[in-house]
């Protein structure tokens, strides 16, 4: 199994089979805090071989530094292959969530597990936006 997307964004969906994702970023600026992220999704598009088809355990968790647990997903998923003598067959998942409070700045992490085996890591980056340093998007570089 090798992961060939894995992207935090404000807005990701599946259809028929093609991953789609609005704004990918890695970093979020907010003016105070606790911080509540309004809408974010995790795109995730696997590439899979025949041996793994069938039904696996896809955890998907956001950390902060001290390993707390901000969110955490688990799901399960049935990877089915397509007709044909394709070697490798790809499958895309998306989870959207909504106000994800965020009680500090700090440095946080999106772990991607599938049948309890780290596949990515993905960083995220929260900051105070201090000053007069405002961006055109506030919450996001």
């Amino acid at each position: 199994m090798k992961v060939l997307i894995a992207a935090v964004a404000d807005h990701a969906w599946v259809e028929n089979g093609c991953l789609s994702l609005c704004r990918a970023f890695d970093s979020i600026n907010a003016d105070k805090f606790p911080y509540a992220m309004p809408r974010m999704s995790v795109a995730l598009r696997l590439l899979i071989n025949r041996l793994e088809v069938g039904e696996h355990k896809l955890s998907i968790s956001l950390t902060d530094a001290d390993g707390q647990k901000l969110m955490n997903s688990d799901i399960k998923i049935n990877f089915q292959f397509p007709q044909g003598s394709v070697p490798e067959a790809s499958f895309s998942f998306a989870l959207n969530g909504q106000n994800i409070t965020f009680q500090k700045p700090g440095d946080y992490v999106i772990n991607i597990l599938i049948d309890s085996r780290v596949e990515a890591n993905i960083p995220l980056y929260v900051r105070e936006n201090k000053g007069d340093n405002k961006l055109d998007i506030p919450d996001r570089i």
